[in-house]
């Protein structure tokens, strides 16, 4: 049973799924970077499958800004302005769901203000620029590129990077990044990159390129579900496995069997194009539906 949910500030149109029966806990939702609508795929699927088990999930439109992407800790505010509206609606425990770039936010309002419980899809341990890196070369590598090719997609990367760091640019750092980036357009590889083709305006800065993700991985107190495909193709899952490993969290690592960052089998392929149509993955929903209802129902579980 889906309806419309607002509170103070919300950044957007909200959509609460509600189960038939009893309420047990809530469950906020956070987006990928790919795609900020309160309903996709993703979450409409959670929604069915949680919703069965008491769980109501609640999603809602990213909020938008101008000139680039959201940044993480507005996200992480966002969120906790809807888990603790949530709460107060149901009178019962909130938990909080991020997937990719959202799994960065999750985390980070999970520390700033204590969740019942969480859960971190494809959740990155290393900065954003170090997991562009680590992306744009996995994929090129999976394309059949050579070393030759991955280490010149490095070096530009960096050059971006360094770039995007500098509060002071003139006319002689756009120059050189330009004449870099033009050199490289016509390579076979480069449209594969996420390079841009021509350095960003002068005034561009990437605020999260830096953001230290285990910081806040050591301040979660809740319990933590955190997931990855075992054939992750977008973040570096063993650094960001052990990432979590070493955070002191009451943390719970799993490895989701044929799939790549999204929970769909076969999503690590360079060519999948499944995103908003196929089903989850079994093992992703028979996890993440037992690990839930297993903290929301046991004796000493915060949500009960």
């Amino acid at each position: 049973m889906d309806r419309d949910f607002a509170w103070q500030d919300a950044p957007g149109p909200a959509v609460l799924r509600m189960p038939e029966g009893e309420v047990l806990a809530g469950l906020v939702a956070l987006h990928g970077a790919r795609d900020g609508r309160a309903r996709q795929a993703l979450f409409d699927q959670l929604g069915q499958a949680l919703t069965p088990l008491g769980i109501a999930v609640l999603t809602y439109e990213r909020r938008a800004v101008e000139d680039g992407e959201t940044p993480l800790h507005l996200q992480a505010a966002d969120a906790v302005a809807a888990a603790r509206a949530l709460r107060s609606h149901l009178r019962r425990g909130v938990g909080i769901f991020g997937f990719s770039q959202g799994a960065w936010a999750a985390t980070l309002a999970a520390a700033n203000d204590p969740a019942d419980f969480l859960v971190v899809l494809g959740c990155s341990g290393v900065s954003p620029a170090e997991q562009m890196r680590f992306y744009t070369d996995e994929l090129l590598r999976r394309l059949g590129f050579g070393p030759e090719e991955r280490a010149e997609n490095l070096r530009l990367r960096l050059h971006l990077e360094e770039y995007l760091r500098e509060p002071d640019r003139g006319n002689s750092d756009r120059e050189a990044l330009a004449t870099a980036l033009h050199a490289a357009s016509g390579k076979p590889w480069f449209p594969r990159s996420y390079l841009p083709p021509a350095p960003p305006p002068d005034e561009a800065r990437w605020e999260d390129m830096d953001f230290d993700p285990a910081a806040s991985f050591a301040k979660v107190r809740g319990p933590v579900l955190a997931m990855w495909g075992d054939d992750e193709e977008c973040v570096p899952r063993e650094l960001s496995s052990k990432a979590w490993q070493s955070s002191g969290a009451d943390v719970t690592l799993l490895d989701l069997p044929g799939c790549g960052h999204w929970p769909v089998m076969g999503s690590g392929a360079p060519d999948y194009s499944g995103w908003e149509d196929d089903e989850l993955a079994q093992d992703f929903i028979a996890t993440m539906t037992g690990w839930i209802s297993n903290e929301v129902t046991r004796p000493s579980g915060r949500a009960s």
